[in-house]
């Protein structure tokens, strides 16, 4: 479906038949569940991502709170929902270049980046990735990896489809290696693949960007990025994750070896009014704190654990209760301290922590790995997202939304959904984007259709 919107489309030409009503650009949970209510609903669907695949942030989670049930399993079914979903267009590394019009009646233009791929006769075999010559850090496990050149983005990826990084590609980069060409049985490869632009007309938009994690070296003191066992939140996802780069055996990255020791260092990048921070609580971290303690003693039961925080700000249903496990585990301290990271020990590589607590002055203790709480921000391209739709920012850089609707942005028409409405959890995105949806409704009610649903 996605291949046959993109064919014979000019800068000039618009899709067929104007083939949707509706477009949600963010491909993270927050926009497919927005996405499937939508064509649920009766609406025709555009799902815009620039991500190689859809999936967003959830897809690198190794479990979600307060449950810790697999994310990708209650993600990856929703992928395959939007592919087959006969009123939803799945439109990956696509980028919304302008935005004209009025609620009701919009005109988008977009552009679609090339893979290098043709994406109709990719099977998804990795014949290609498994002969080309050129490794490349992995973002998907946050460069703790390497990957190909040409890979596909990650193993449950929708579209199951490889893409060509062309930044690493030795023909993109100086038409030395064809590699990929020869052993593609498919013919799927194309080094010559351009940008397509396209014009589309839908009567809303909803936003779902979601955000980014902040990053420490910002701000200098943690260690990150010059500590080999210093690694955010995010990175420590990736390391227990059966799909990281250790299939799921809880390795350090300085050594692979086991770590015994952990420390969690709460608030990194929030509640801070130095520079290099933000003001505000991302809300989200006390919790997931919780959680990688939890999984991380599932790995193992003798690993000691260490949590400085300021304090403990896990709020939502049964949470409390999520705190309280984790607190309750054996092996598990909870230190209120302020706290700053000392020193890598060039022997071990362990990096030691100095906090201070009541009545028992300055200590200094030494942590095989440390795993830095870090906060979220907005979208990397908020400010670009906020030109191009016409919208406004809050102070902090995330959408500005009207005070008793928190769903319609400042242009009518336009709604948001998940965490760029500010930093929030997955229950919470879910729930926006439902909002989105019946907003939605709500301005095209005399344009629905009956309901079709993916299994009709």
């Amino acid at each position: 479906m996605e291949q046959e919107l993109v064919k014979g489309n000019s800068a000039n030409s618009p899709a067929d038949d104007h083939f949707g009503d509706v477009m949600v650009v963010g491909g993270g949970i927050s926009g497919i569940q927005a996405a499937l209510d939508l064509a649920n609903t009766g609406f025709k669907v555009y799902l815009v991502d620039k991500a190689p695949a859809i999936g967003g942030k959830m897809a690198q989670l190794d479990k979600t709170f307060p449950t810790n049930d697999c994310s990708m399993c209650i993600e990856s079914p929703k992928f395959l929902e939007c592919r087959r979903h006969p009123n939803i267009v799945l439109l990956t590394r696509t980028e919304v270049d302008r935005v004209e019009g009025k609620a009701g009646d919009f005109k988008v233009t977009l552009t679609k980046k090339p893979r290098y791929i043709i994406e109709d006769k990719c099977t998804g075999c990795t014949t290609c990735a498994q002969y080309c010559p050129v490794k490349v850090p992995d973002p998907y496990n946050q460069d703790l990896s390497l990957n190909k050149a040409v890979h596909i983005y990650f193993s449950q990826a929708v579209p199951l489809v490889s893409y060509i990084d062309p930044d690493a590609c030795l023909y993109l980069q100086g038409e030395q290696c064809t590699i990929c060409m020869g052993v593609c049985e498919h013919k799927a490869i194309d080094l010559h693949q351009e940008e397509e632009r396209m014009e589309v007309e839908v009567g809303a938009i909803v936003l779902a960007p979601g955000f980014e994690i902040f990053d420490p070296k910002l701000r200098g003191d943690y260690g990150y990025g010059t500590m080999q066992n210093v690694v955010t939140s995010l990175d420590f996802e990736r390391l227990l994750s059966a799909t990281g780069p250790n299939e799921g055996v809880l390795k350090r990255p300085s050594d692979g070896k086991h770590p015994h020791k952990i420390a969690w260092i709460h608030c990194v990048g929030s509640r801070q009014v130095r520079p290099g921070g933000n003001s505000y609580c991302s809300s989200v971290c006390c919790t997931y704190t919780k959680k990688q303690v939890i999984l991380a003693k599932d790995h193992d039961a003798e690993i000691q654990a260490t949590i400085f925080h300021n304090d403990i700000r896990s709020y939502g249903k049964d949470f409390e209760r999520f705190y309280q496990r984790a607190e309750n585990l054996p092996g598990v301290r909870f230190i209120r301290s302020y706290v700053s990271v000392g020193r890598e020990i060039p022997e071990s590589k362990n990096v030691t922590i100095r906090y201070s607590t009541t009545g028992d002055g300055v200590k200094e203790e030494e942590f095989d790995l440390v795993v830095l709480s870090v906060g979220l921000n907005p979208p990397a391209d908020a400010r670009d997202l906020a030109t191009k739709f016409g919208i406004e920012l809050e102070p902090h850089g995330f959408c500005k939304t009207k005070p008793l609707n928190p769903i319609e942005t400042s242009r009518a028409g336009i709604f948001v959904s998940g965490a760029f409405q500010g930093p929030t959890d997955i229950p919470e995105s879910v729930v926006t984007a439902s909002g989105a949806d019946a907003l939605c409704s709500q301005l095209l009610a005399y344009r629905v259709a009956a309901p079709i649903s993916a299994g009709s």
